[in-house]
């Protein structure tokens, strides 16, 4: 019997570093145990104290200071939760107006399985529009290739 998932348009999640991603996860888990799981969404100026709490982690890191002196865990992974605040901010638009989570939806077909191509591609060619690189275009610029 073979299997067929169709993820071909999917991101390779197992690319992110996994010794680096748990220690995210600690520090969200030490974040969400003292505030709230989504307290950071609640901030006014969510992008401007985050661009200092990120900036302050990495000096102390670039100081020598490895850790956190109230939490024990390490300023870089502080620092990229600060940074993924922000980024998740601004992909979801709340810099500038205020909306609800939006669930992505998206369709698959029998072309979008990456064992009929013969190299690891998107499903598409990086200039064509709706590939991957046209999405990335799309949010960095507000226009398609």
């Amino acid at each position: 019997m073979k299997g067929v998932k169709y993820d071909g348009q999917k991101p390779d999640m197992y690319l992110l570093p996994p010794l680096a991603t748990l220690e995210v996860g600690k520090v969200l888990t030490y974040g969400a145990n003292k505030y709230s799981p989504d307290n950071w969404r609640k901030l006014e100026g969510l992008q401007e104290r985050y661009s200092s709490a990120a900036m302050r982690h990495l000096l102390a890191h670039m100081s020598g200071e490895a850790n956190d002196e109230e939490t024990d865990m390490s300023h870089l992974a502080h620092a990229i939760c600060c940074l993924l605040f922000k980024l998740e901010d601004e992909l979801l638009g709340q810099s500038e107006e205020k909306r609800p989570r939006e669930s992505v939806s998206i369709e698959y077909t029998e072309s979008d399985n990456p064992t009929e191509s013969p190299s690891r591609e998107w499903g598409k060619a990086d200039n064509e529009k709706g590939s991957v690189r046209d999405s990335e275009y799309f949010v960095q610029y507000g226009e398609t290739v």
